[in-house]
């Protein structure tokens, strides 16, 4: 290491102890406290706000994927799909985990979120890869295909 940058180093303590001196040891020692435990209050404020934040952000993208749930399935049912059992499933499961307290309100929002989401990742693939319709004169799909 260079010899200036441990002189300075030296001479930074010296300023320090100066300083201290002069403003007294005990209140440099009261000074420190309160910044550590100005600190310390600062961050427990900021993480309980972004804990709430995260929990109201849960609940939102939980009824926001129900509904989207809901419109797809009802779209998938107008379209002549089977869908109703489903949609009776997952709107009764996410009813019961948003209405009770059987879990703590961040877990039950975010079980919530992911039925609601696996429902409608499960209609919206439906509808993408729907089978053609069927002729009206072979329903069961057994005739052979022209080639």
């Amino acid at each position: 290491m260079d010899r200036r940058t441990i002189g300075l180093i030296w001479l930074g303590g010296i300023a320090l102890a100066a300083g201290i001196y002069a403003i007294g040891p005990e209140q440099f020692l009261t000074w420190c406290e309160t910044v550590v435990t100005n600190f310390a209050h600062f961050i427990d404020d900021l993480v309980s706000t972004l804990m709430w934040r995260a929990f109201e952000l849960m609940r939102a993208a939980a009824i926001a994927l129900f509904v989207v749930f809901l419109v797809l399935t009802v779209i998938a049912m107008q379209r002549g799909m089977r869908m109703g059992g489903m949609l009776l499933v997952v709107s009764i499961a996410f009813l019961l985990l948003v209405r009770t307290d059987w879990y703590d309100p961040g877990t039950k929002w975010f079980a919530a979120a992911v039925l609601a989401a696996v429902g409608a990742g499960v209609a919206t693939k439906r509808l993408l890869h729907a089978p053609p319709p069927r002729e009206s004169h072979d329903p069961w799909g057994f005739a052979r295909r022209k080639e």
